[in-house]
Parts: structure tokens; sequence; C-alpha cells
């Protein structure tokens, strides 16, 4: 599998360069049979982890102009970031039982929030990627999100 790119090295005009996947189905058959098993033995707790397998994998494979991409996460970052979004969702399921007219505050608030949160993921995927040592960055804001998810 290749996709075009039009990065060029340093001193280069310009052109296209190849993406290319390195990678095999056998290798990352064999990770996502351990990440599945992982995952149900310790009841999703794995999964941030197998999270971070997986894109270590792929990113590992992607290679533009020699070198591979990195994944930088850990796990228990993305574990925590779960867990923030799960104690919401309880929250909000035990408002919505005790009082239901109320489950509509927290819900205008999410929706209200989408855009930044969106911005927020996006940055910290970004953040974890690296490529020839280079960290990405993302400096899109809420209102940009806004106009592509919202409005858009």
């Amino acid at each position: 599998m290749s996709f075009a790119a039009s990065a060029a090295p340093a001193g280069q005009a310009g052109g296209f360069h190849r993406i290319t996947f390195t990678g095999k189905a056998s290798e990352y058959f064999g990770i996502w049979i351990v990440n599945v098993l992982l995952t149900i033995i310790t009841l999703g707790i794995y999964s941030a982890w197998a999270k971070v397998r997986r894109n270590r994998y792929f990113y590992g494979n992607t290679v533009l102009l020699g070198r591979s991409f990195e994944y930088h996460a850990k796990g228990l970052q993305i574990l925590i970031g779960r867990l923030i979004v799960l104690g919401a969702f309880i929250a909000l399921n035990v408002i919505a039982t005790l009082v239901p007219i109320l489950v509509l505050l927290p819900t205008l608030v999410v929706l209200i929030a989408l855009p930044w949160l969106v911005a927020k993921g996006l940055r910290f995927s970004a953040r974890v990627t690296s490529y020839r040592n280079v960290r990405f960055d993302f400096v899109g804001g809420a209102g940009g999100a806004f106009k592509a998810f919202i409005l858009g």
C-alpha cells in the first residue's frame, strides 16, 4: 500500500514521494490477538495499552523517504482520558435517573464543549506522533473545530 506525499527533503525543489507501509498481516494478527485476549482478561483496562501497541506498529511500518513515523503515547495517558469520559458518562446517567429533566443541562454542556474536545483530541494525537525525531503539533482551536464539525 502506498500513498503520495508532497513532502520534499531539504535542498530539493519538490515533487512527490511515496508513503509505503511495510507491515505484514501475519505480524499484525499476532499483535491483534494478544491485544484482544489481554483486553478481555483485564475487563477492558488493557485496551489503552492495546491502542498504543497497535499505533506503534502502524506508525513504525509507515515509511516516508526511508524513515518511519513514531508514536509516543503511553497507555496510562490514554487510560486516564478514558476514565474521565467514563466518569462523566456515569455521572450523566445518575443525574438522568434521579432528576430526568436535569440531563438536558450536561448534554447541552457536552455539545457546546464538543469543538474544544475535538481540538484537544487532535492536538494530543499530533503531539504523540513524530517523524525524523520532530514531533507534530496541532494549533487549531475550538473556533475552527466549531466551524468544521458543527457548521460544516
